[in-house]
C-alpha cells in the first residue's frame, strides 16, 4: 500500500448511520410522487450515495419542472429531519466517531468530508450534530451544482485538493457502492468500506476496497493498520 497521508469521509451511512431513516423516508414519499415504493434491496441497490436530486431524476422522474423537484427535496427532507430529531439525544455519529476524529484533529493529520448532501444539510447536521468541532466548510465537499456527483469521482478529487493531497494519498471511507465507485475513479490510494450492522456489505468483485467495517468502534487499530498511528 502507498504511503498515505489524508482521510476523506462519506458522511451518511459511514460517520452517521442514518441509512434505515433514509429507507423509510424513501418508502413514504416516493408513492407521494408517483413511484412505486421501493424496497430495501432496491434502495441499498440503487439510490444510496446518491444526492437527493439526483435519486429523484433516476428513480421517479428525470425530467422535472425546478418546483417538482424542490417539492420531493422539501418533503424528503423535512420527514427526515422530523425522524432524526425525535431520536433526541441517540441522533449521533456511529460508535467511536467522536474519539478517532478528535484524534485526527489533535494530530492535525488531514481529513475532509466528501457527502452528497446540500448546503442544506450540511448545516443541519453542523447545528445538530455539532460538525463544527472537527469540521468547516473548508474541509467539506458537498453538493452544490458545480460538479458531478458520486459515482463520478469529482467530490474525492476535490476533497483530496481542498487538504492539499493527491487522492491517491487518501484514504477513503465509505458506505455506498456509488462512492466507492467514485473513490476508486478518482484514484485514491485505498478505500475502507463502513457499513451499518444489519446491512449488506457494498464491498463486490468489482470494486477495490481493502477492507471493511460496520463503524469505529476499533478506530485505533484501523488508523494503524492505514499507517496513521505508529
Amino acid at each position: 500500500m502507498k504511503k498515505l497521508s489524508g482521510i476523506l469521509f462519506d458522511f451518511n451511512g459511514t460517520l452517521l448511520h442514518d441509512s434505515k431513516l433514509h429507507m423509510e423516508c424513501f418508502r413514504r414519499v416516493f408513492p407521494l410522487f408517483g413511484a412505486p415504493e421501493p424496497n430495501d434491496e432496491y434502495i441499498v441497490k440503487n439510490i444510496f450515495g446518491r444526492s437527493t436530486e439526483n435519486i429523484y431524476l433516476a428513480n421517479i422522474n428525470p425530467n422535472p419542472e425546478r418546483e417538482e423537484l424542490d417539492s420531493y427535496v422539501k418533503v424528503k427532507n423535512g420527514l427526515y429531519y422530523d425522524m432524526c430529531l425525535a431520536l433526541g439525544d441517540d441522533f449521533k455519529l456511529c460508535a467511536g466517531a467522536y474519539e478517532m476524529l478528535d484524534y485526527l484533529k489533535n494530530e492535525k493529520i488531514p481529513y475532509c468530508l466528501a457527502t452528497g448532501s446540500n448546503r442544506e444539510e450540511v448545516e443541519f447536521y453542523m447545528e445538530h450534530l455539532g460538525l463544527g468541532r472537527w469540521f468547516s466548510y473548508d474541509n467539506i465537499v458537498y453538493t452544490d451544482g458545480t460538479f458531478t456527483c458520486k459515482p463520478a469521482p469529482d467530490c474525492y478529487i476535490l476533497a483530496a485538493q481542498r487538504i492539499g493531497l493527491d487522492p491517491s494519498e487518501c484514504v477513503v471511507f465509505e458506505d455506498g457502492k456509488a462512492g466507492i465507485k467514485a473513490a476508486n475513479a478518482a484514484g485514491v490510494g485505498t478505500v475502507v468500506a463502513v457499513y451499518e450492522q444489519g446491512l449488506p456489505s457494498p464491498a463486490s468483485s468489482e470494486l477495490d476496497v481493502y477492507t471493511s467495517c460496520n463503524d469505529f468502534s476499533d478506530w485505533r487499530s484501523l488508523l494503524s493498520d492505514l499507517g496513521f498511528i505508529s
